[in-house]
């Protein structure tokens, strides 16, 4: 009875293990297709019945991001979804037979997938290949493979209109191993979209994205003559100057009109040449921080560098033109009047153009004291008229007129005057005397005075010349030696006051001149310039448009 118990035990988990082997309800749907498909499945061939079909790859785009682009080692490196689909005509079935499943996720390495490189692939620790986890199996024989990828990739970057220069960075794909005879690449997006979802997209802070466009190219190589195609992107991107403008151009800006000021400080100063000197430094420093920024290359130079040496040029004209003014400025107590064409030029043309007021009259009448003034009348009709040599009434008011203002100026320095004794017989000469060791006058009015004094003490003495004939000596014998002393003194300061005003109306032609060019070159190279090629830019960008939309 035992042995009975047993044996139908036995025979019961027997017959209930056989039943759920064989029973369908044990394994899911899903993995029984899986199954199914994988059977007999190679996945090194391509998905074809007939050998000689095109394998047609569609590709899609999705850009999330310009992560960056490196100018210097010129690598852009962007976000973006690559969605790829196919039709293997290997992986069909049935929805009816599997409870209606119409698509299924399987590991991407188990199927067949294109071999899909980026050409122009800069990332040192990628091999270009895209890799993906799963791909996405429909019913009807169509594999969807979406890829996140990061991509490094070579972008050719020309920094002329650097920082307002628009770049075109290219994503080229295609396969590596099969020709166009084996795949063909064709576009997801179709002729009224754009050639990539930017749907998701994040605006970088360095660059706006201008446009995308797409382009396919037949390429052959020399190795076999089948041709290749490729899927080629192109983006249009557009760096914004907001950053370069705040702290490069604005303080350059600022340091020209530092520049500027240099032509307003007096000649006398030597601070016209140190402000100029420290503002090429400073320009200087500004040349070293944007070699930090661009490539280092020889194909062009950048704008900005353009602008910089521009602006350090103009630099070091102002020190030059400082130089200039100073020796004008100071070339009147070394050298005779300034020539005539320069006199008409400076103080006649130029300084009525630029509405400066240089009267030398005036000047001298400033220059030149009052009381000199008017002992010097006479000395200055004396000097420059031959006429009126032998005019005794001439020269009494020459005497009166050298009189009238030694005596003036002996009153000034009363003090010293009374100092001095008085001697019987040359009450005259002590008057000259006291003048001359007393009043301010130059080295040559001095002497002239001496002169004078010492002649005035003996004028009531009788002399006689060597053929015996008498003559009276007086003052006004000695009266065209110091007119003449006088008068080349007050030469020589008006030439002085010449050349001063000269190098004033240089100083002034320069500042304009300066300015100018200044303004000019500002004008051109930061407006000009960059609005003929942002224009050029767009009218690239649109003529491109339209062939992509003409060619879809």
């Amino acid at each position: 009875m035992v042995h009975m118990t047993v044996l139908g035990d036995s025979l019961f988990y027997i017959t209930a293990f056989f039943i759920g082997v064989a029973s369908p309800v044990s394994v899911p749907d899903e993995q029984r297709l899986f199954e199914d498909l994988m059977m007999g499945y190679e996945k090194s061939v391509r998905p074809v019945i007939n050998a000689n079909t095109i394998l047609k790859v569609t590709f899609s785009l999705k850009l999330n991001q310009i992560i960056d682009l490196d100018e210097r080692h010129q690598v852009l490196t962007t976000n973006v979804f690559i969605d790829q689909a196919w039709r293997d005509e290997n992986l069909r079935w049935e929805p009816a037979n599997y409870s209606r499943i119409r698509s299924i996720r399987v590991p991407s390495k188990r199927v067949w997938l294109p071999d899909t490189f980026i050409y122009n692939n800069a990332d040192d620790g990628s091999t270009g290949f895209m890799q993906g986890t799963y791909v996405l199996l429909n019913h009807d024989g169509i594999v969807v493979w979406p890829v996140p990828v990061k991509l490094k990739s070579s972008c050719k970057v020309d920094i002329t209109y650097f920082p307002f220069d628009d770049q075109e960075c290219i994503l080229r794909f295609g396969s590596w191993i099969y020709s166009g005879s084996w795949i063909d690449y064709r576009s997801l997006r179709n002729d009224t979209e754009s050639p990539v979802d930017l749907t998701t997209y994040v605006n970088n802070s360095e660059w706006d994205l201008l446009s995308v466009t797409l382009k396919k190219n037949i390429r052959t190589h020399s190795c076999c003559d089948d041709p290749h195609p490729d899927i080629t992107y192109v983006l249009h991107i557009r760096r914004k100057t907001f950053y370069y403008i705040f702290n490069i151009i604005v303080p350059c800006v600022m340091l020209s009109a530092l520049t500027l000021l240099t032509f307003w400080l007096p000649p006398t100063s030597g601070e016209k040449i140190t402000l100029g000197l420290s503002v090429f430094l400073a320009f200087s420093m500004f040349m070293l921080l944007i070699a930090e920024e661009v490539p280092a290359t020889s194909e062009s130079v950048p704008l900005i560098g353009i602008y910089l040496c521009v602006v350090m040029t103009m630099t070091s004209l102002s020190v030059i033109m400082a130089v200039i003014v100073i020796n004008l400025y100071n070339k009147g107590h070394k050298t005779k009047r300034a020539p005539a064409w320069l006199r008409i030029l400076t103080l006649s043309w130029l300084s009525k153009l630029l509405f400066l007021k240089h009267d030398l009259i005036k000047f001298a009448k400033d220059v030149i004291l009052d009381d000199e003034r008017k002992g010097a009348y006479a000395c200055r009709k004396h000097s420059f008229s031959t006429k009126q040599k032998d005019d005794l009434l001439y020269q009494e008011l020459e005497t009166l007129s050298l009189e009238n203002q030694f005596i003036r100026n002996r009153r000034k320095a009363s003090k010293t005057e009374e100092s001095l004794p008085a001697t019987p017989g040359n009450e005259k000469g002590e008057e000259y005397q006291s003048l001359k060791e007393g009043t301010g006058e130059g080295k040559e009015s001095k002497h002239a005075d001496s002169e004078m004094s010492d002649s005035e003490g003996t004028r009531d003495n009788n002399n006689t010349t060597k053929n015996g004939k008498h003559k009276k000596d007086t003052p006004r014998s000695k009266i065209p030696e110091v007119c003449r002393t006088r008068s080349a003194l007050y030469q020589r300061k008006l030439i002085v006051a010449e050349w001063q005003q000269i190098a004033s109306v240089v100083d002034r032609v320069l500042f304009w001149f300066y300015f100018v060019s200044t303004v000019a070159s500002y004008i051109l190279i930061l407006v000009v310039v960059p609005n003929c090629n942002y224009k050029k830019w767009n009218e690239e960008i649109w003529r491109k448009q339209q062939n992509y939309h003409s060619s879809m």
